[in-house]
């Protein structure tokens, strides 16, 4: 434990009361500070550094300067654990800084609960995954961790052991990158890694579907040929192809929303931003799906019952091989061919 010097500090030779201070080295720079607790020069035990219990709160100041020195150890022992070098400033600033979270997750999750009412769903759930990993590999990662070196290795670690691509590193990063900012403005971080670190913009590779590729799956399924839970999973792809949703705001279509020759809807993820309503119009292969698909139905979901977004994505690699389309064809497919 680092040696600490706790002395009694009088303004004045005429005063018998004073103020409790504590005195130190940091690599051989002296600190000291006020604890700011006082106390009548008779209740002060110099051989003991502590109040005597002839001050009726002896005990309660008492636990204070315990608590200070708890404080102060707690820096040299985080510092000596990580091998970092400890100076006279770095000392202060960390000794100052907010101690009501252990790690880094801490702040993470506590954060998360205040601001979740304003996220969207998948913007939750991509940050769960992206501070999922980051605890995988670090779990008892605190404030002091991350730095610029730091940050270098976790996107090394994203792209070289996780195999994650460009596109999906640099997302991990920027979900890194907002609690880190919140972090340092609520006074946990000194600095602020992040400003000489940037995100680049990556361009992601856009598959779509050509008119003969998709006339292919229109063909299979008028036919009718598939297994069912392989024509519900096509009639779902489809409907995305001929009507440019993302398959959350697909899912959550109801039968109300739709007039005779167009439906209307709010986009999922800028509902909370931007609650603006889409009006798309209702082509005839869209036509020809809804009828399939709504049959007499004039009320509730327009998909029932679908499988989950995983199982749907493998059953269309199955359903790509049927028709003989030797492409990579996901649920994003179907909005990108919409556009294309």
């Amino acid at each position: 434990m680092q040696t600490v010097k706790i002395y009694l500090r009088k303004h004045s030779s005429t005063t018998t009361a004073g103020v409790v201070w504590v005195s130190f080295y940091v690599s051989r720079e002296k600190i000291n500070f006020s604890t700011k607790i006082t106390v009548d020069e008779k209740n002060w035990n110099e051989k003991k550094q502590c109040i005597g219990s002839g001050d009726k709160h002896a005990h309660d100041k008492n636990l204070i300067i315990e608590n200070i020195l708890s404080r102060i150890n707690n820096v040299f022992v985080k510092y000596r654990l990580r091998d970092r070098t400890l100076t006279r400033d770095v000392f202060l600033r960390a000794y100052h800084r907010p101690t009501d979270y252990d790690t880094f997750f801490d702040f993470v999750t506590d954060y998360q609960k205040k601001i979740s009412v304003r996220m969207e769903p998948a913007t939750i759930a991509s940050h769960s995954s992206a501070i999922k990993k980051l605890k995988e590999r670090n779990g008892d990662l605190i404030f002091e961790d991350i730095t610029e070196d730091w940050l270098d290795g976790y996107f090394s670690y994203l792209k070289k052991k996780l195999g994650n691509n460009d596109n999906t590193a640099y997302k991990n990063m920027s979900v890194i990158k907002k609690y880190v900012r919140m972090a340092h403005k609520a006074g946990y971080m000194d600095e602020n890694p992040f400003e000489n670190w940037s995100i680049k913009q990556t361009t992601a590779n856009c598959v779509y579907l050509s008119e003969q590729e998709l006339q292919l799956l229109v063909s299979l399924y008028s036919e009718r040929n598939l297994e069912s839970r392989l024509h519900k999973t096509l009639e779902f792809f489809l409907f995305l192809c001929f009507s440019s949703l993302h398959v959350g705001d697909a899912k959550k279509l109801q039968l109300e929303q739709f007039g005779e020759d167009s439906f209307t809807y709010f986009r999922i993820k800028l509902r909370n931003s931007k609650p603006m309503p889409v009006q798309v119009p209702i082509s005839s292969p869209l036509r020809m799906i809804l009828c399939n698909l709504v049959g007499t139905r004039k009320k509730g979901p327009v998909f029932e019952n679908l499988p989950a977004d995983q199982t749907m994505n493998i059953q269309l690699k199955t359903i790509a091989d049927f028709a003989e389309i030797d492409k990579q064809i996901t649920h994003k497919v179907g909005r990108h061919t919409f556009a294309t």
